[in-house]
């Protein structure tokens, strides 16, 4: 009798238990291989899930990997651009040793151009003087001093005026005191002169002669035109053309005088005890010691005969401008 599995009945019922049996395997495994679901604490709700997955969870570092900032090495910062040099010029780049040449070279032109206006342009006919003008020469030898002067100019150039030569040429002239010369380019030159103002009148043997402030015979000024000046006698005149002693002491004084006083000296002498007298109109005699500090000693005297409180006085003392002193005059008496 044929076995039960061997029917066509048996076989199906094998092949359905296998079916049955792999079935129940992958149900197994499948269960087996599920992720293990965390329980929530009681009281808490799952979290939302999109698409029904749940977001993963956020993983936090070790400690041991947290770095504090102090910790961190600094960042390296951008280099930061000048304003200023953004808009410098590029510096020319020179070779080796170019600078040294450079400098040699502007040494050497400059060198030629200093030689070139020594040696020749200061020299040179293109700025020749040919016109010279004269002013300041009022006494004395006027058309000598002036010719002298225009001769000496002509020699020189715009570019190289000598006053040094100029003064050499009116140095025989006593009237002249300075000269002051100004060029105007490229072939005028103008000339100052500066003279020395007569004084007084120094009359000796015969000879009447005008003396400058400073003590200097003007030898070439003539006398007559200056009667209003103070005369000064004297044995003889001093060969060297200039007072010395108590002569000159009384020039110095005299020279300094106001020009709204000059009209008032009468006399003017020397004093052992008083020094340089001047004697004004009226017979007031102004004690001024030596010749130094005499502006100023004018101005004192000046000063002391303008105060309306002394309406007559014998004598005024300024040999010490600081303290001038006064003296008043004695009344004159009526009485019979």
């Amino acid at each position: 009798m044929a076995s039960k599995a061997a029917t066509p009945a048996g076989r199906r019922r094998a092949a359905a238990r296998r079916a049955a049996n792999g079935s129940a395997r992958s149900s197994r495994g499948a269960k087996a291989a599920a992720p293990v679901r965390a329980k929530r604490p009681a009281g808490k709700r799952a979290a939302p899930t999109r698409g029904g997955r749940r977001p993963a969870p956020k993983r936090r570092k070790p400690a041991s990997v947290k770095r504090s900032r102090r910790s961190r090495p600094p960042r390296p910062s951008a280099p930061r651009t000048r304003l200023l040099g953004a808009w410098r010029l590029p510096r020319p780049k020179l070779p080796a040793l170019g600078w040294r040449k450079a400098v040699l070279t502007a040494v050497g032109l400059g060198a030629v151009i200093a030689a070139g206006y020594f040696f020749y342009l200061r020299q040179s006919s293109l700025v020749a003087v040919t016109k010279v003008e004269v002013e300041g020469v009022r006494s004395g030898d006027r058309e000598n001093i002036v010719a002298a002067l225009r001769q000496a100019g002509e020699e020189m150039t715009t570019l190289h005026v000598q006053t040094d030569e100029l003064e050499a040429a009116v140095a025989g002239f006593p009237t002249v005191e300075s000269v002051h010369a100004d060029a105007s380019f490229p072939h005028g030159l103008r000339i100052e002169v500066t003279e020395r103002p007569p004084a007084l009148v120094v009359q000796a043997g015969g000879r009447e002669v005008p003396v400058a402030a400073d003590g200097t015979l003007l030898s070439g000024v003539s006398a007559a035109n200056e009667l209003d000046l103070p005369v000064l006698e004297l044995g003889e005149l001093p060969e060297s053309g200039k007072l010395e002693g108590e002569p000159l002491e009384q020039a110095l004084v005299t020279g300094a005088a106001p020009d709204e006083l000059r009209p008032l000296i009468e006399e003017v002498s020397y004093s052992n005890d008083y020094g340089v007298v001047v004697t004004l109109k009226g017979g007031i005699p102004l004690r001024f010691g030596p010749g130094t500090r005499a502006e100023a000693k004018w101005a004192a005297a000046a000063a002391v005969m303008a105060d309306p409180k002394l309406d007559a006085l014998a004598y005024v003392d300024v040999r010490v401008p600081e303290r001038p002193a006064a003296g008043a005059a004695a009344p004159v008496s009526t009485t019979g």
